[in-house]
């Protein structure tokens, strides 16, 4: 199975994800490093919530730009065996 990792953005208010990127594999490495994911983690599949200078980071590094706003951010991790997880990311 294939982990995808995708910088995720949730409205505080509903809960419900407003924005989320697609993390490249070359960068995983590095934002496993500014998430902090522990060792006992190496592949980063747990939901890790993120301050908004770790957002920053991430963000610069991935080349992503959007107002962080009013959303709550998180590290998430995918699996990129589902065909309906395929055709998000083609369409997000």
């Amino acid at each position: 199975m294939k982990v995808i990792h995708r910088l995720v953005g949730y409205d505080k208010t509903t809960d419900r994800a407003k924005v989320r990127f697609d993390i490249a594999d070359r960068f995983v490495g590095d934002v496993k490093r500014i998430a902090k994911v522990p060792d006992d983690d190496p592949e980063a599949v747990w939901s890790y919530p993120l301050t908004p200078e770790q957002v920053r980071k991430m963000a610069k590094l991935i080349g992503a730009e959007f107002d962080l706003g009013k959303s709550e951010f998180f590290l998430e991790a995918f699996s990129g065996s589902n065909p309906q997880d395929r055709a998000e990311r083609r369409s997000g």
